[in-house]
C-alpha cells in the first residue's frame, strides 16, 4: 500500500489527494464482493410481504417470530446483517494504512485544514464526518426486517457509528480521510445500484395498449395477438 501511495504522490504532489485516489482504487477492487452483497440485501427487501405475514401470525411470540424470520432468510440465501459487511471488509486496509502513516515520516504533509495527515484532526471534523457517513452507509445497506432482528439492526446502526467516533479521536487524519472517502464511495455505489434496479423494473413492466386493428402493441412498438371482439 505504501508503494501505491507514493506512486500517487509522485503524480499529484499531495498526500491527501493520494489517499483519496488510493481509496478509489481499493473500492473498485472490492466492487465485485460489495456488489454481490448489495444484490443480496435488495433481495431481502423483496421478502417484506412474507415477513409481514409472519409478524401477523407470530406477533405475540417474539421468539417464534425471530426463528421463522431467520428460517426464511436461510431459505432465500440472504443475510440480515449485510449492512455490516462494508465496514468489516475495509478494516484490514485501515490497519495497513495506519501502519504506513505511523511508521514512515511524512513530515508536515497536510491537506486542507489538516496540518499533518500523520496526526489526529485538531478540529475533530473527520471523526464526526466518518461517524455520520458510517451511520448513513449502514442505514441504506441494511435491509428492512422484523422481530428481534430489527432491534438488533437498529442497535448496530446507532451504537456502531458512536463507538467508531469515540475510538477514532486519536487516529491519524490520513486514516480517517480514507475511511470517510470510502464511506462516500460506497454510498454512491448504493444509489447507482438503486437507479439501475429501478430502470430494470420499469423496463420489465412496459405498458400495453391496443392498435386500431385490434392488435396488442407494447410501448416499444411490438405487436402481440389480436384482441377478442364481442360477438354481435
Amino acid at each position: 500500500m505504501e508503494f501505491v501511495l507514493r506512486f500517487f504522490y509522485q503524480l499529484t504532489g499531495n498526500y491527501g489527494i493520494s489517499i483519496i485516489l488510493l481509496t478509489v482504487v481499493i473500492r473498485l477492487a472490492l466492487y465485485p464482493v460489495i456488489h454481490k452483497q448489495n444484490l443480496s440485501a435488495r433481495a431481502m427487501q423483496e421478502l417484506q410481504p412474507e415477513i409481514k405475514k409472519l409478524q401477523e401470525k407470530y406477533g405475540k411470540d417474539p421468539q417464534k417470530l425471530n426463528q421463522e424470520i431467520m428460517k426464511l432468510y436461510r431459505e432465500k440465501g440472504v443475510s440480515p446483517l449485510g449492512g455490516c459487511l462494508p465496514l468489516l471488509i475495509q478494516l484490514p486496509f485501515l490497519f495497513v494504512l495506519y501502519r504506513v502513516l505511523v511508521t514512515y515520516d511524512y513530515g508536515q504533509a497536510g491537506f486542507l485544514w489538516l496540518p499533518s495527515l500523520s496526526r489526529p484532526d485538531p478540529y475533530y471534523i473527520l471523526p464526526l464526518a466518518m461517524g455520520a457517513t458510517t451511520f448513513w452507509q449502514q442505514k441504506i445497506s441494511t435491509p428492512p426486517s422484523g422481530g428481534e432482528v430489527a432491534q438488533q439492526n437498529l442497535l448496530l446502526m446507532v451504537v456502531m457509528p458512536v463507538f467508531l467516533v469515540f475510538i477514532s479521536w486519536g487516529l491519524p487524519s490520513g486514516v480517517l480521510l480514507y475511511w470517510f472517502v470510502s464511506n462516500l464511495f460506497y454510498i454512491f455505489q448504493q444509489y447507482m445500484l438503486e437507479i439501475q434496479l429501478r430502470r430494470t423494473r420499469s423496463s420489465s413492466t412496459l405498458p400495453v395498449s391496443s392498435s386500431p386493428g385490434g392488435q396488442v402493441v407494447n410501448s416499444q412498438g411490438g405487436k402481440g395477438g389480436k384482441r377478442r371482439e364481442k360477438k354481435r
